[in-house]
This record gives C-alpha cells, sequence and structure tokens, in this order.
C-alpha cells in the first residue's frame, strides 16, 4: 500500500476542546500528506480500553481493505507497556499494549502483532505523555508507505497481549453471564452478549429480567417502547442492549462499562 491509498481512522478519547487530536492528524499528514483521515471518534470516556475496544471492534470492518486505524486511548503512555502494530482482515491497527485490541484477538482476526521498538521511524523527539503523535502516527505512516510489521519490532504472541475485561456469554439454567461493555451518550448499555449463531434466539423469549428488574419486552426498535421505560434490543451490531425510550437506561440500572451482568430468559 503505498500513501496514494492510505485511509487511516483514528479512535481516541481526546475530546474536542484541545488541540490534541489536530497534532495527531498533523503527525500523520506529515508522513503522509495524501492520507485521507477519518475521525472515529474521540469521545470514547477518558481511560476507558473496554468502550475503545468494542468500539475498534464493531467499526473497522465498514472501512475499505489496507485501512490503517489508530487507537489511542493510553492511560499507561510513558510506562512499561509497549506500541503494537498488527494486521488481521485485511486491516493494519496500531495501538497501545492495554487491551485496546483484544475483542479482536478473541473474534481470531489478528494475523500478527508486533511490537514498536525500533525509534528510527519515532518523531525526532518524543514526548513522553503523547506517544499518540509522536511514535503511533509517523509508525502509522511509514506502514502506509508499504513497510512490513517487522520493520518495527519483533512478533509478539498473542498469548503475551494484554486483555480487556471481556468474558465470553455463558449460559445456564436459562441465564445468559456477560458484562456492560460500553455506555453510549443516550444511556443505552451494550452488553457482551451476542444473538444469533447458536447463541440464543431473542424472538423466543417473552421478556428479561436484568439483576432484579422486569425488562419487558424484547423490541425491534426504540419507539416500540413506551417513552421512558425500559427494553432490550439487539443493537445494529448484534449485540443485546438494553435501553430505555428517551431516557438512560444506564441511569435507571445504575451500571457501568465492565461490569458483569446477568440476564435471565423468560419464555413466552
Amino acid at each position: 500500500m503505498g500513501t496514494a491509498s492510505a485511509v487511516f481512522t483514528l479512535t481516541t478519547d481526546f475530546g474536542l476542546l484541545d488541540p490534541y487530536a489536530g497534532q495527531l492528524k498533523g503527525a500523520l499528514l506529515t508522513g503522509c500528506p495524501s492520507a485521507t483521515i477519518i475521525d472515529l471518534t474521540h469521545a470514547i470516556p477518558a481511560w476507558d480500553v473496554v468502550t475503545a475496544a468494542v468500539t475498534i471492534r464493531t467499526s473497522y470492518a465498514f472501512f475499505p481493505t489496507g485501512t490503517i486505524h489508530l487507537i489511542v486511548v493510553d492511560p499507561g503512555v510513558g510506562g512499561q507497556r509497549s506500541v503494537l502494530v498488527a494486521s488481521g482482515d485485511g486491516h493494519f491497527f496500531i495501538g497501545p499494549d492495554n487491551g485496546v485490541l483484544s475483542l479482536l484477538i478473541l473474534d481470531h482476526k489478528m494475523t500478527a502483532v508486533h511490537r514498536v521498538e525500533r525509534a528510527e521511524f519515532f518523531a525526532p523527539s518524543v514526548s513522553p505523555t503523547f506517544h499518540g503523535r509522536d511514535v503511533m502516527a509517523p509508525v502509522a505512516a511509514a506502514l502506509a508507505q508499504g513497510m512490513g510489521l517487522d520493520y518495527f519490532g519483533p512478533a509478539a504472541a498473542l498469548a503475551d497481549l494484554r486483555m480487556a475485561i471481556a468474558p465470553s456469554t455463558v449460559a445456564t439454567a436459562g441465564r445468559l453471564h456477560g458484562q456492560v461493555q460500553r455506555i453510549d451518550h443516550f444511556g443505552n448499555v451494550r452488553t457482551s452478549i451476542r444473538a444469533g449463531g447458536g447463541r440464543f434466539d431473542p424472538t423466543s423469549f417473552g421478556f428479561l429480567e436484568i439483576g432484579d428488574q422486569r425488562v419487558a419486552p424484547l423490541v425491534r426498535t426504540y419507539n416500540e417502547a413506551p417513552a421512558g421505560s425500559l427494553f432490550v434490543l439487539i443493537d445494529s451490531s448484534g449485540y443485546l442492549e438494553i435501553a430505555a425510550n428517551q431516557a438512560s437506561a444506564a441511569a435507571m440500572i445504575d451500571c457501568a462499562p465492565g461490569d458483569p451482568i446477568t440476564v435471565r430468559l423468560v419464555q413466552k
């Protein structure tokens, strides 16, 4: 892949009030002036590695083959964690070794992962507090120029990489056990429980119970439930979502990303 076709996506917790996202783009364009840069989101909650992992897992496939995805949610910047460069499913990924890639690993999407160690690819002066700009962006630009992953450092075994807390869904005695993976700005609660694929058939159940709350019914769209009421639906990525019509489901059930969640299935 050369610079003419380089597409980068950015997933960060920078927000838009500070110049960090702009500086990151400037560093990319310095190394790859013809690049197309897409802001996937700069609104990941601060230091929220789990939400970053969910975001890239559910978003990367909507971009062209060969896209380079930068995930800069890096609470350990400047510490002992590595920077990773990875390939899988026709895409490239760059981020810290803190779990941002862990859901892609669990999905068996990663083909190769290398630790970034060769400083000649870095900016001339590297800030210990902004590796996104001074390490990841220059590495991404070099990757867009056609550098192979092995140029940047040694291969890493998938088993040695840090994982976000993302337990698999387990079904026992009519219960599904998972976790809260993401809460969007509407207060909708994305869980780790996925419909279909032999996991469970949501159409078989009249309602679900979450903790000590009955959430009824399972609906197809948000406006099928009364205003202010809790309900469950299957979101646009195929995951079980707890929502409320024109209200915050997260506030109503008092949950946060990473919390365990158990859903009891009640037959029709």
